[in-house]
């Protein structure tokens, strides 16, 4: 095995190291290598996944150094890496018998097992690593232990373990990560949100924990809170492009648009395109008005990505904004053939198609979506729409009794679609008691029907409630 104190080698002499091997294979000779320098070449080669090589040198070693423990783990090691996992386990188990507390050998038969999702097993051996290993080496494997109960869904032993690894090296920034990932798998947000905050008193210059505030403040809606956990990480850290990203999504999610789009613009100083940053710049350039701009952006992301779907559905937004409806129907199939049950493409088509008075082509695209999602309001609300822009009014009626089925019936959206139909069917009286009934629950909803309907307004039965019921 690796005798301890060995000089590191350095990259150039690994390579010159290697450029000799290959020297005495390619000539057919047979040379003398030192030990240390062939088990070296070996895990090179195996970093880099030069298999064969691994293996030729592994060869001649074991023909120099026959009784050598080292190279049998490197043997197993390269079984291992060929995918020959029944054969490597029982050598490595062998060898354990031999160097029970041999950091390397359970290293590779955690790592094995964890490959055949043997997580159990894997964990056996990572924790037998916590009970001997150097300081360095545990905060790697308590990672590693972490990732095996993840593996496993048990995200609260998962919790204990990247909580320790904190309390022993508060550096440790993938422990920060991934107690987040937990934490959130848990639904332990406000408490993600609680730690991180504590442990900043305690070390405030650490970027990983400020953006990891900033993503539970997100998270739990708070995002003015969530901004300055990222100007903190930012101000640590400026090029860590992730916090600009997530920075921009809080912006947006406050409609604060223009300032988004400058954050947007500041990742690209220093972090490579990414289609999803053209995308979202095209977003905010749609909501500021500016439609020519915004399709710029949405072609850039096609550019790098022809599949981007959202950039295909931006486009047809633009389209629709400018009434070239024809042209929206085209982005939007192009976006459905890249995700065919996209329910806000869907969404979206329909209400096109509706505006283009293709009433039957628009209830198939909301069949279609409430086939799969039978409890999404809006494309009942704009189904029903759509049959009593047909004056459909009993199939509207037939159609609300359905999405009662899946939906509240104190949803009071449908209920003022309800009264509407019942309306204009001429049936007053239990039009007017439900009227009576959505006034109380949301006024607010009737002024909306009105926006629609103002003619509602010219029946003074109408016109008196909604008078007696205004603020």
């Amino acid at each position: 095995m690796h005798e301890e104190g060995r000089p590191h080698q350095g990259e150039e002499q690994i390579i010159a190291l290697a450029k000799a091997f290959e020297a005495m294979m390619q000539a057919g000779e047979s040379r003398f290598f030192d030990h240390d320098d062939l088990e070296l070449l070996i895990e090179h080669y195996l970093e880099k996944g030069s298999l064969r090589k691994a293996q030729q040198v592994h060869h001649h070693a074991s023909s120099l150094y026959p009784e050598s423990l080292g190279l049998q783990l490197r043997e197993a090691q390269i079984l291992a890496s060929t995918g020959k996992h029944v054969q490597a386990i029982p050598r490595l188990k062998n060898l354990l018998s031999f160097e029970p507390h041999n950091e390397e050998i359970h290293l590779t038969l955690a790592n094995i097992y964890s490959q055949m999702r043997e997580h159990k097993l894997a964990l056996q051996h990572f924790n037998a690593l916590l009970s001997f290993a150097d300081e360095e080496l545990k905060k790697d494997v308590y990672i590693d232990v972490a990732l095996e109960h993840e593996n496993l869904g048990e995200w609260k032993h998962a919790i204990r373990i990247l909580l320790q690894a904190l309390q022993e090296d508060p550096s440790n920034e993938t422990a920060l990560y991934e107690l987040a990932f937990c934490m959130d798998k848990e639904g332990r947000i406000q408490e993600a949100a609680d730690f991180y905050t504590q442990f900043l008193d305690d070390h405030p210059y650490s970027f990983a924990a400020w953006y990891n505030l900033g993503n539970a403040h997100q998270r739990l809606g708070r995002y003015k809170e969530a901004v300055d956990a990222y100007d903190f990480a930012i101000a640590i850290e400026d090029s860590f492009a992730p916090a600009y990203h997530q920075k921009a999504e809080a912006l947006t999610a406050m409609e604060r648009f223009g300032d988004a789009l400058d954050v947007h613009r500041e990742t690209l100083m220093f972090d490579a395109p990414q289609p999803s940053t053209f995308c979202y710049m095209g977003e905010c350039l749609e909501h500021l008005g500016d439609l020519d701009e915004a399709e710029q952006y949405y072609m850039q992301c096609l550019e790098l990505d022809a599949h981007f779907l959202e950039a295909h559905v931006g486009l047809g937004v633009l389209d629709d904004l400018r009434q070239d409806h024809a042209a929206a129907l085209e982005h939007f199939a192009q976006a459905l053939l890249l995700h065919p049950h996209h329910e806000d493409t869907l969404l979206m088509m329909a209400t096109v198609l509706k505006k283009m008075e293709r009433h039957e082509d628009a209830d198939t695209c909301l069949v279609q979506l409430l086939e799969r999602n039978p409890k999404h309001l809006e494309a009942w609300e704009e189904r029903i729409d759509n049959m009593q822009a047909l004056e459909a009014h009993d199939q509207a009626l037939i159609l609300l009794d359905n999405a009662f089925e899946h939906l509240p019936p104190t949803s009071t959206s449908l209920g003022y679609k309800q009264f509407v139909s019942l309306f204009a069917l001429r049936l007053d009286g239990e039009a007017l008691r439900l009227l009576d009934h959505l006034l109380m629950a949301d006024f607010e909803g009737m002024n909306r029907l009105l926006e629609t309907y103002p003619g509602l307004l010219d029946d003074p039965r109408v016109a008196s409630r909604y008078t007696r019921m205004k603020p």
